[in-house]
């Protein structure tokens, strides 16, 4: 084999490591984070690696095909035609990183030992796959403020941001990137509020911009939720009244519970459907024309927001009650 031929298998070796990293999950997440050399040789050695498997495989099947089997035709073809040696070897290796890395992301979600999902459904979509895998390995291995990003998320807690330029905006994060911790990383989030710092005392000034959509947005979350609750709760009311009865034996004391339980989740399902309907144009409204996109590196701090902390914590009566008790 000349130089010029073991370039090219080199080559085609590093392409298909690079296809595997872009396509298997956790894999793709660390190749996000990598840059440069880094990058290459983790291609580098997930092309080696496969290459390795398939030289290996080959010659493991080879002597058990017939001369004649279209297998041994078929690579008799690609060898005369390409003029590289191990030419089928390399296509196979190409080929092959594509399906095994997408056999390996049926079970990626198990590989990282069963990623988090999402307590709120946001778009009124579960969380993919692939957004589990990165939410679990933003837990593991992120940054302190890639993983409070991925515990707002989750939880769907407010979180304060303060920006270089003194902006504050307290919301809801809508979406976080696999790459958070990437230089150009943004990140969603959907404002309560919005304020200023001032400039000497850093305190968030008073004068605040309110944005009051995200009321009707908790809303219609927490009218889709009930929704699909009363809709599961009415296709499994037959095996729960089988499971009460046969764990307390009175066939009037479940019907009565099952009753109760339905009246409770559609007066629930009722009142979230006010509070949706007091906004006007709720058909045709649309979250995604109220998010912020904020990039990472314009972020200063990043905190967790309780409204009520301050009253509870800082103020001048809670201040001198703590002072009482230090008495």
């Amino acid at each position: 084999m000349g130089a010029g031929s073991s370039a090219i298998a080199v080559l085609v070796l590093v392409i298909s490591g690079f296809i595997f990293n872009l396509i298997f999950h956790p894999v793709r997440y660390f190749s996000s984070r990598a840059e440069g050399q880094k990058l290459f040789f983790m291609s580098a050695g997930s092309g080696i690696l496969l290459g390795a498997l398939v030289f290996l495989a080959v010659s493991w099947l080879k002597p058990y095909l017939p001369a004649d089997s279209w297998p041994l035709r078929l690579a008799q073809f690609v060898n005369q035609s390409i003029p590289i040696p191990y030419a089928f070897r390399l296509i196979l290796a190409l080929t092959g990183s594509i399906a095994l890395s997408s056999f390996l992301n049926l079970f990626s979600v198990w590989i990282v030992r069963g990623a988090k999902t999402n307590q709120q459904l946001l778009k009124g979509t579960s969380r993919t796959k692939a957004q589990r895998v990165y939410d679990r390995l933003t837990d593991s291995n992120g940054s302190s403020m890639a993983q409070l990003f991925r515990r707002a998320a989750d939880k769907q807690s407010l979180v304060m941001l303060t920006l270089k330029s003194r902006k504050i905006y307290c919301g809801r994060i809508f979406e976080v990137p696999p790459n958070i911790d990437a230089a150009d990383a943004c990140i969603e989030i959907l404002p309560s509020f919005s304020a200023y710092r001032d400039k000497d005392s850093l305190r968030m000034g008073e004068a605040r911009t309110e944005y009051p959509v995200i009321e009707l947005w908790i809303a219609k979350q927490r009218l889709y939720t009930l929704e699909e609750n009363i809709r599961l709760f009415d296709l499994n009311a037959d095996e729960l009244f089988f499971r009460i009865v046969g764990a307390r034996r009175e066939t009037g004391l479940a019907q009565k519970f099952l009753r109760r339980t339905r009246r409770m989740l559609e007066s629930q399902r009722k009142e979230a459907a006010e509070v949706v309907a007091r906004f006007q144009g709720a058909k045709d409204f649309d979250i995604e024309d109220w998010i912020k996109v904020i990039s990472i590196k314009e972020v200063e701090s990043a905190s967790f927001y309780d409204p009520d902390a301050y009253a509870t914590w800082f103020s001048k009566a809670s201040m001198k009650v703590a002072d009482s008790m230090q008495v």
